[in-house]
């Protein structure tokens, strides 16, 4: 049989070459599928081969000039303002969870109603230190000064000594109890509360060893965060001091600021140091006053003042522990001999 076989010549030559002219003419399908469901978008689109992406047909110059002569239109609008406003709230709306309000502790909030009490407390004295102006108290005689209203002495008698009761409800047990414990080493800097003296090498071995662990908890967090998190070396702040204290074993060492600020009443800074002090002894964990707050904060190159801190693994820092535990029992030893004079 030969190569050139008659069977292609049953279909005619124009039929053949009809089809051949709807498969060229004949538009690609798209495809639906869930990969290619947006393709339909793009059919209209030319394709560049260099960029391997759809690039748009370019817009003709009427469409511009339409799109500007809208936009302009609804600047011009008195509802623009109020639609720019909804637009932009759907877009802040997602991230709306991610802002979280300041949280203000029972503690924060009694440390900032005594600072205000304190503050009204110094206005209303300086007030009353300077002489009194008013022009028709002075014109009046003695008789007419006491033929006053009752009314006008109330007032004025309720200016003077208003913020003052608040302020001495307030500081009564701190007068009582700073007039009895106060001794000459006490200061602002170093208040009662503190058992212990300060001294250079105590503040030197604090230090070390608060730089150590703080070294070796931030090496922890760049090698594995999530396994850091679960085992810190050292937690700051009174609450997180607090909670790990009420852990059995957990915290080895507590250091207090020696300069916190007063702070009397229930729920104060007063009765939460003298708290954290009765379950150290309660459970038998070591605490230290060495170093004011400003000098916490140095240590741990933060801003903020630093009014506690509690180790809780000392780990590869054992021999500055030990050094430190000696020295407080000697600053311990000292201070009660001072306040035994």
């Amino acid at each position: 049989m030969s190569r050139n076989s008659d069977k292609l010549n049953i279909i005619d030559h124009s039929t053949y070459d009809n089809l051949h002219k709807d498969i060229d003419s004949a538009p690609t399908k798209m495809l639906r599928s869930y990969k290619y469901k947006n393709k339909h978008k793009y059919a209209d689109t030319l394709f560049d081969f260099i960029c391997r992406m759809p690039c748009r047909k370019p817009k003709k110059q009427g469409q511009i000039k339409k799109e500007q002569q809208l936009l302009h239109q609804r600047k011009k609008s008195p509802n623009f303002s109020i639609i720019k406003t909804i637009v932009n709230k759907r877009k802040v709306k997602c991230h709306r969870n991610l802002v979280t309000k300041e949280k203000i502790t029972r503690l924060k909030r009694s440390i900032r109603s005594y600072r205000n009490l304190k503050q009204a407390a110094a206005h209303n004295e300086a007030t009353t230190e300077q002489p009194e102006t008013n022009n028709h108290l002075l014109h009046l005689s003695g008789a007419e000064r006491i033929d006053l209203p009752h009314q006008e002495k109330d007032q004025s008698m309720a200016e003077t000594s208003s913020s003052q009761l608040e302020l001495e409800a307030r500081l009564q047990g701190l007068s009582i109890n700073e007039a009895n414990k106060g001794h000459s080493i006490h200061s602002r800097r170093f208040r009662s509360y503190c058992d212990n003296c300060t001294s250079a090498q105590l503040k030197k071995i604090t230090t070390q060893l608060l730089k150590d662990l703080d070294r070796f908890q931030k090496r922890a967090y760049a090698a594995n965060e999530i396994k850091a998190r679960a085992h810190p070396r050292l937690v700051l702040g009174f609450r997180e001091a607090i909670s790990h204290l009420n852990i059995k074993n957990k915290v080895k060492l507590l250091i207090l600021a020696t300069d916190c600020e007063s702070n009397p009443g229930e729920h104060g800074l007063d009765e939460t140091i003298n708290k954290i002090k009765f379950s150290c002894q309660q459970h038998n964990v070591p605490y230290c006053f060495s170093l004011m707050r400003r000098e916490l904060a140095y240590t741990f190159k933060k801003r903020a003042q630093i009014s506690c801190v509690a180790i809780l693994d000392y780990d590869g820092a054992q021999d500055t522990y030990k050094d430190l535990l000696l020295e407080l029992d000697e600053a311990r030893k000292d201070y009660k001999r001072l306040t035994a004079l």
